[in-house]
């Protein structure tokens, strides 16, 4: 699901960005500062890769955290990263379960 016009169509999904694990910015949904979340989902990625290694958990897939306004769910797809910004944050379930099952599907 790294193509965004197949995030977009989620309707919990609010805005996405796809960028590179360096944080290049690839393409953006609805959001006017693509650059800076592809810039700030580069570093927080590769942060949580090297904790992740660090603890011995192998690569990592996806992180996903909520606020009470929205949810954020960042998911690694080989060299690309999806971040998705999904609103109510309770919806965050259904759009995992999307992108599990297009990751299924390759």
């Amino acid at each position: 699901m790294a193509d965004l016009k197949l995030v977009a169509k989620l309707p919990e999904v609010k805005s996405a960005v796809l960028t590179d694990m360096a944080g290049g910015f690839l393409d953006a949904v609805r959001e006017a500062d693509g650059e800076s979340v592809a810039a700030v989902t580069g570093f927080l990625m590769s942060t949580m890769a090297q904790a992740g290694e660090d603890l011995g958990l192998g690569a990592l897939l996806g992180i996903s955290f909520a606020g009470p306004a929205r949810a954020c769910l960042i998911v690694v797809q080989g060299d690309s990263v999806t971040t998705a910004f999904v609103e109510p944050p309770a919806s965050i379930t259904a759009v995992e379960k999307a992108f599990d099952t297009s990751l299924q599907g390759r």
